[in-house]
């Protein structure tokens, strides 16, 4: 257990504090501010139209100058109401502000190409919803995804068609409406067209080998025509991100589909972080950013969710997003009372959270859930996409060799790894598959392949390396395309998730152990998106956050061409699945059209299966996640999961609310944009 040397006295004095976690969080838990599990769709949204409707002071005041519409002409014909059973403080009070971190810069506003707002919620606030909501899940007895912007939908009776009626009236935030064309332009101008690195890409929309189309049928109809019958889940690529909506009349004229003197490059550089106001469908509306320093968030006046009292949301007015390098930064400014939320996610800080959070004068409240991150490292098995070096040529071709993948298993101290990052009850030996806290999950499916260097070398040996030199480093065998060579394997880590920086760390030790030069190479998360999406990295630590296989199989194994991310497929959908690879493939399309719970329960149980014995990943530990929230907020309910179909509290800023004599003066009220700003932006 070389790693235990990295744990000090203050490590073990954390662990005995974590004797008492469990029983403190349940201690702050009640039944009443609970709602996993508790609530039908219907007690969470509806759609109808009011009497009259309410508006944030600050929009009145611009109404009586005239720089807006009132309000009922802002909002849809039937504005989508978030029940006050699904708010566990009830109908909140205007203003304040929302206070929080980030720590990746804004790459653009064109989220429809897949760039980044800058994660930690602003994408959720920027962006707004899908066709539908999927956060609303873990609240339901019977979980389905709710409707948001589009408000209902039939299917016909062959199963190969999907009718979705869309809000009417809905406004983008410089009052544009929102009808079927953005949506179609969304669809087949950034998802399924192949020059456009959006979010979900066209394989994910292929069934039956046909991929799907879309057609409009008027303004506020569409209808999705499938090449199989039945494909329900294609609902999981209908919420936020996977669908986010496009403004045609913002965009048409950088795409080449619609303006025939636009390139592709004019697309992908529209709208960098510094083209203010955006516009969006979101809550809230980004006024200005400060690169490195600062991003402030106005509400948008044109938001079409209202409370059951007829209440334009969202309840506080500003959200302050102060930029860090590393998500470790929005810890410590919870803990400074700069900041009114965390996800606390690295198990290096787990026991300064706890300690803080126990303080009688706390200002914030922590809990910790089931194992549901995951951290594993994910190996390139592509051999037509992405080689450029026959280095690279030969170490991919290694990666799916069965013997090697178990060679770097068996390199891994995971318990090591595990109490190395915090050691107690909040973190344990993880061999990939899915998450232990998963609803998939089957312990007895699990194959491990545990620490042991000396069958490493053995398995090593046994497919020819040698350590030709006596340097330490193993050389490559002969008749291979580098025979003689060192083996070297790059590792690729994002600088925003330090526990992943971590473990990459105490890897090069332990792979250097057995004979193998690990490098590990931090990157921003741009450029690492950039490498990933383009097949050109050897190993990546990847950490897990969503436990439901159901829900984002391409997480976990093949779905389309584009995934998984480490088997992607070359020109013409060239690739060489292995043979267990290809049944995964099977597996995971047969649950894209089925509807019995216990056969997909059955299909994912396989895939974990499948998944360990062939070592498809290397996991390397999973983690309990804490959530820590301002006193301050409310509304947040006390089982609120972290991530589940969706991440928690980047879902919540539109519904949260403060006393008002717990509120921060809004400062940025005169930065409200308005149709006028919009025209005057773009003349």
């Amino acid at each position: 257990m070389i790693l235990l040397r990295r744990v000090g006295w203050t490590s073990l004095l954390c662990a005995v504090l974590l004797l008492a976690v469990s029983l403190v969080v349940s201690a702050q838990d009640s039944g009443e501010r609970r709602l996993a599990g508790k609530l039908q769709l219907e007690d969470i949204v509806t759609y109808r139209a009011f009497d009259s409707y309410q508006e944030a002071p600050e929009l009145a005041a611009l109404v009586a100058e005239g720089k807006l519409p009132p309000v009922e002409e802002r909002l849809p014909e039937e504005p989508r109401v978030i029940r006050a059973a699904a708010m566990v403080d009830g109908v909140g009070v205007y203003g304040g502000v929302w206070r929080d971190t980030f720590a990746v810069p804004v790459e653009s506003w064109n989220w429809g190409a897949g760039q980044t707002q800058g994660y930690f919620g602003v994408n959720e606030m920027v962006q707004g919803s899908g066709l539908v909501d999927l956060f609303p899940m873990w609240m339901m007895e019977s979980p389905e995804p709710a409707p948001a912007l589009a408000k209902s939908w039939e299917w016909s009776e062959d199963g190969r068609s999907l009718t979705m009626h869309l809000m009417r009236g809905v406004r983008w935030s410089d009052g544009h409406p929102f009808t079927a064309d953005d949506v179609l332009f969304t669809f087949n101008h950034f998802i399924m067209d192949p020059n456009v690195p959006s979010w979900v890409s066209a394989s994910a929309w292929t069934f039956g080998g046909e991929p799907t189309r879309l057609e409009k049928i008027d303004d506020y109809t569409i209808r999705f025509h499938f090449g199989a019958p039945f494909p329900v889940a294609v609902f999981y690529r209908m919420g936020f991100q996977a669908f986010s909506m496009v403004p045609k009349h913002i965009f048409e004229k950088y795409h080449p589909a619609t303006n025939p003197n636009a390139t592709y490059a004019d697309l992908l550089n529209a709208m960098p972080p510094e083209d203010l106001p955006p516009v969006g469908l979101g809550p809230y509306v980004p006024v200005r950013y400060a690169p490195g320093e600062q991003l402030v968030l106005v509400r948008n006046p044109f938001y079409w969710q209202v409370d059951e009292e007829g209440k334009q949301l969202p309840y506080i007015g500003e959200v302050w997003y102060s930029e860090g390098t590393s998500g470790e930064q929005r810890t410590f400014n919870l803990i400074a009372n700069q900041g009114d939320r965390d996800n606390v996610e690295n198990p290096q800080i787990f026991g300064l959270m706890f300690r803080e959070s126990q303080k009688p004068d706390s200002h914030f409240t922590l809990k910790f859930e089931d194992f549901s991150i995951g951290y594993r490292i994910i190996m390139n098995f592509a051999t037509e996409v992405g080689i450029v070096t026959e280095r690279e040529r030969a170490l991919r071709e290694m990666f799916r060799n069965f013997k090697f993948r178990q060679a770097l298993s068996h390199a891994i101290d995971r318990d090591g790894l595990a109490t190395a990052a915090f050691p107690g009850e909040l973190t344990q030996a993880w061999y990939g598959g899915f998450q232990s806290g998963s609803p998939f999950y089957d312990e007895s499916l699990v194959t491990r392949y545990p620490y042991d260097p000396q069958k490493a070398r053995e398995l090593l040996a046994e497919l020819g390396f040698r350590d030709t030199n006596g340097n330490g480093i193993l050389n490559w065998p002969e008749g291979t395309p580098v025979a003689g060579e060192e083996l070297i394997i790059e590792l690729l880590a994002g600088q925003d998730v330090a526990a992943a920086v971590e473990a990459g760390q105490a890897l090069v030790s332990l792979f250097r152990d057995v004979g193998i030069d690990l490098r590990l190479r931090v990157l921003t998360g741009p450029v690492l998106s950039e490498l990933v999406n383009g097949a050109r990295f050897d190993m990546v630590i990847t950490r897990v956050d969503r436990p439901t296989p159901d829900i984002d199989p391409a997480t976990f194994g093949p779905l389309g061409l584009d995934d998984p991310a480490w088997h992607q497929a070359g020109p013409g959908g060239a690739r060489k699945l292995l043979p267990f690879e290809e049944e995964m493939e099977a597996l995971i399309q047969e649950a894209q059209f089925t509807t019995d719970p216990e056969r997909i329960r059955e299909i994912y149980r396989r895939v974990l299966q499948l998944s360990t014995e062939n070592i498809y990943t290397l996991g390397l530990y999973e983690a309990r996640r804490g959530l820590a929230v301002h006193k301050r907020l409310k509304n947040i309910p006390d089982d609120l999961p972290t991530f589940m179909y969706e991440w928690g509290m980047e879902n919540m800023p539109w519904i949260a609310w403060v006393a008002p004599e717990d509120q921060f003066a809004p400062r940025f009220q005169n930065l409200i944009p308005t149709p006028d700003d919009y025209a005057a932006k773009n003349r």
